[in-house]
């Protein structure tokens, strides 16, 4: 797959040339990875940063990438989290999707901190 770094939450552009003037160079990733903890199959495909499978015909990969994308937003597989004051949210970065929602008005305040676990694998040489 070629995909590109990804952009602002909730922003989904898929260029119709990848390397177009002003866009970054694709860069090459596997549609699927093993999960570095669970061994599992994992899809490393999203639609705010796939735009082509290597290999295929435009028309395929972009049918072929519509179809993972219409699988990974079936409602089984989706979470939507109504944030409350003392909530803590964490997922697992490797096997999940996410996207930040705007929910909130800008003259309400918010205080985020991100942490950020590390496996004791090494994820890049077990992703290669």
């Amino acid at each position: 797959m070629l995909g590109r770094h990804a952009h602002a939450p909730g922003e989904h552009p898929r260029p119709a040339d990848p390397g177009a003037e002003g866009e970054e160079a694709p860069v090459p990733q596997p549609v699927f990875r093993l999960h570095p903890i669970t061994g599992r199959r994992v899809l490393y495909c999203n639609p705010g940063y796939a735009i082509r499978i290597e290999g295929l015909e435009r028309a395929e990969s972009d049918a072929m990438l519509e179809y993972l994308f219409r699988h990974q937003a079936q409602e089984k597989y989706l979470y939507s989290h109504a944030w409350t004051p003392g909530d803590l949210l964490m997922w697992d970065n490797i096997g999940t999707c996410h996207n930040a929602v705007a929910d909130y008005r800008a003259d309400e305040p918010r205080y985020i901190l991100r942490v950020q676990v590390m496996a004791t694998l090494d994820y890049a040489a077990l992703a290669a």
